[in-house]
């Protein structure tokens, strides 16, 4: 059996080597990460160098506690991992296995097929329709009604659509299965912080994974969390690797969770840089779907692979997306500094013309 991989980008190192450029001048709108640097952290990491010769605790009390308090639930309720990634392939192990189907919307994350397949499931992939590439809700909820797996994306990647807490309530209503509702992008929604507990507390078949990746700017520590019921945390628990999550990690992980408005400035500063971002964009004639994440998709037309590696051989990285597929001729955005969007607007500018 042929299990898919993730495919990366270039390394930075790699781009600027090609393009004959500094590192530094290498932006990375590809990867859906804060353009912010986290002065804060240098303190506590510090703090936490000696004992980096001795494992972590494994059952991470200290982490569970201080994601419950941000998120209003009970240790009980949280179990962490090594960012949302780890938790989705724990999710397809603890949950799925030979026989068994998990259902999503495409295009959506590629590590729920990979999760799906590497646990021996078979993924059922339901197409969503341009130009909005909205979830197709009735046909999402038909095929909970069988599956033993749903996973959801809200907001949504690659498109930035909004959540749809109501959606959600309707599918883990109609399953018996598991939904696993990955909100990496969260704290970039309308829909407020409040409706993921409330959504856990009402539905004992729904996991909602969190992330410190994107708003709060820790994509390098890999710090995430997995809300749910005690039951449903239980049995992530059970395969969940011993020490997966650096000490180091903690310490990051809990002081960001402890100093939720440092991370609600960085989100407005983002939304506000968004909308200024998309206005930009709209200009050069693109047609962008509206977001609720940090990042924006663009329709670009036939030549976007062809824009996105002139893109590239200046150092300005995006993400593009199969050839054969549903995007092909659209390329995202990553929301970065007003610098950062100026200088890619005007080589976009160029290369479009």
């Amino acid at each position: 059996m042929t299990i898919p991989r993730y495919k990366w980008q270039p390394n930075t190192a790699e781009i600027a080597a090609a393009a004959g450029i500094d590192p530094t001048d290498v932006e990375r709108f590809d990867h859906n990460t804060s353009p912010f640097p986290t002065p804060w952290a240098v303190a506590v990491a510090a703090r936490s160098l000696s004992g980096l010769n001795e494992y972590p605790a494994a059952d991470y009390r200290t982490l569970r506690r201080a994601a419950a308090a941000f998120t209003g639930l009970t240790d009980a309720q949280i179990v962490p991992g090594a960012g949302a990634d780890e938790l989705i392939l724990l999710s397809g192990r603890a949950f799925l296995g030979p026989g068994k189907v998990a259902v999503a919307a495409v295009p959506t994350y590629p590590l729920y097929e990979i999760a799906t397949i590497q646990a021996g499931s078979s993924f059922n992939p339901l197409p969503t329709k341009p130009p909005r590439f909205e979830p197709p809700a009735a046909a999402l909820i038909e095929a909970a009604a069988t599956a033993d797996l749903v996973w959801i994306c809200a907001p949504g990647n690659p498109v930035g659509s909004a959540a749809d807490p109501a959606m959600i309530e309707s599918i883990a209503t109609a399953t018996n299965g598991v939904v696993v509702v990955d909100a990496a992008y969260a704290e970039f929604a309308d829909a407020g912080e409040a409706i993921w507990s409330k959504l856990v507390a009402e539905h004992g078949n729904l996991i909602v994974l969190r992330t410190l990746s994107k708003a709060f700017g820790l994509a390098a520590a890999r710090v995430g969390y997995a809300m749910g019921q005690p039951a449903l945390i239980s049995v992530i628990d059970g395969v969940r690797p011993p020490g997966s999550i650096s000490t180091l990690s903690v310490d990051l992980g809990i002081a960001a969770l402890s100093a939720p408005d440092r991370m609600k400035q960085t989100v407005a500063a983002i939304k506000a840089a968004r909308d200024d971002f998309a206005a930009g964009l709209t200009s050069l004639g693109l047609r962008v779907l509206p977001s609720e994440t940090n990042f924006l998709l663009c329709e670009v037309g036939a030549n976007a692979h062809s824009v996105s590696a002139k893109l590239m051989s200046e150092g300005l990285v995006v993400r593009k997306f199969p050839a054969d597929g549903p995007l092909c001729d659209y390329l995202r955005f990553t929301v970065r500094t007003p610098a950062a969007h100026a200088r890619l607007l005007d080589s976009l500018e160029r290369h479009l013309t």
